[in-house]
């Protein structure tokens, strides 16, 4: 296991004998058909008839949450504070990046208020490409974030994702999120926040329907409102 884990890092960090390149925004990424496309089947489908070096385009997809993908595919893990450099064959690795976790945060925000957008972002993708065990760590990752940062407008930016770049039937983050809420209900008092709340209002409704029926004892994956079931 360990031998294997350091051979999924090496090639992570040389992109060695690479066989399909991935492209964000601001990056490429030499990678290899048989890490990535055992994760992600919509990946794989589309580079199934190319015998030769696959190309892959995240599009206007974030750069960060993409490079958090990437991460996963070869680490099974991803670090948002060591955002990947451009890999190229013979890249001598990952380098830190020094700006914030956010580009749209400003200079009061704190980077790990950030992290609650950063987490939306990358369950979207993992939505998006079909990845199960991505999905769930980054609903992971973010319940424990915004059990310290609660408070942070940035719960309101990761809930404004959650619930407007995946289908309404795509429940787990918007559960978590639900549930943020429910656990410090001072938040709904806040103008800000009702403001908020005014604007998205399956987020809204789906709070009511929760505190209506909140979860006895608290079990991530039972919440029941008019039809819905999530957490």
């Amino acid at each position: 296991m360990e031998e294997q884990k350091a051979w999924r890092r090496k090639i992570f960090d040389t992109g060695e004998y690479s066989d399909i390149e991935l492209v964000s925004i601001d990056k490429l990424y030499e990678a290899h058909r048989v890490i990535v496309c055992s994760w992600s089947p919509v990946i794989k489908k589309s580079c199934e008839f190319n015998a030769g070096k696959a190309l892959f385009n995240f599009g206007d997809a974030d750069p960060q949450a993409v490079d958090c993908m990437v991460q996963f595919f070869y680490l099974w893990d991803y670090n948002p504070r060591s955002l990947m450099s451009k890999h190229t064959v013979g890249h001598d690795g990952p380098q830190e990046d020094k700006t914030d976790i956010s580009p749209d945060a400003d200079d009061e925000t704190n980077p790990d208020d950030a992290l609650l957008i950063l987490h939306s972002k990358v369950f979207t993708l993992a939505h998006i490409y079909d990845i199960p065990r991505l999905r769930d760590l980054s609903i992971e990752k973010f319940r424990a974030v915004a059990r310290l940062q609660w408070r942070s407008n940035c719960l309101l930016d990761a809930a404004r994702e959650a619930y407007t770049a995946t289908p309404s039937t795509v429940l787990d983050m918007r559960g978590a999120i639900v549930k943020t809420f429910y656990e410090h209900r001072e938040l709904l008092g806040e103008d800000h926040v009702k403001d908020f709340l005014r604007e998205v209002h399956e987020l809204t409704f789906d709070i009511l329907m929760y505190m209506e029926t909140p979860p006895s004892p608290p079990n991530p994956r039972s919440f029941h409102g008019l039809g819905r079931s999530f957490r």
